[in-house]
């Protein structure tokens, strides 16, 4: 229980900062010959990409919890019938721009599928979509309800406090 309150505080204060996910990208070996490991920050994305995510996401036909349950051979099983269209998500939280998404979503879902393990693209689909589930607001939203100091007080009105 307290684990699980620890998560969904971490997943918000995550959220609510935009700190992002980094997704570790293979490095070019051609260019030098020792490099160290790159990076891309993979952030929160507005309204017009969260829309292009959820039309993506419910055209798969798989749901949250399913992919939480999948073993080893399952994943792989996703990774080869939505593979681009996870990488095409991936994409757009990365390219957040409203024109930048259209022009280059799938320039750099291309670039994803031959530089990130399929793994970790995997995972990076699935921590968005962890960041993305306002399930974990609903305990913020009550306590801030309760806190709310704009509330009336209910003290007796005939006091004049």
């Amino acid at each position: 229980m307290m684990e699980s309150r620890l998560k969904e505080q971490l997943k918000a204060s995550a959220l609510i900062l935009d700190m992002g996910v980094a997704v570790p990208v293979r490095p070019f070996k051609y260019l030098t010959r020792k490099r160290s490991p790159m990076h891309v920050v993979m952030r929160t994305p507005g309204l017009g990409g969260l829309m292009r995510i959820a039309n993506l996401y419910l055209s798969m036909g798989v749901s949250y919890a399913e992919i939480k349950d999948y073993d080893c051979e399952q994943n792989m099983r996703l990774m080869q019938q939505h593979g681009v269209t996870i990488s095409r998500i991936v994409a757009y939280a990365l390219v957040r721009g409203r024109l930048t998404g259209r022009c280059l979503n799938r320039l750099v879902a291309w670039w994803l599928r031959w530089r990130v393990h399929p793994l970790f693209l995997q995972e990076a689909m699935f921590q968005l979509l962890t960041m993305l589930n306002p399930q974990s607001f609903q305990t913020i939203i009550n306590s801030v309800e309760l806190i709310n100091p704009m509330k009336p007080s209910l003290s007796p009105s005939e006091s004049g406090s």
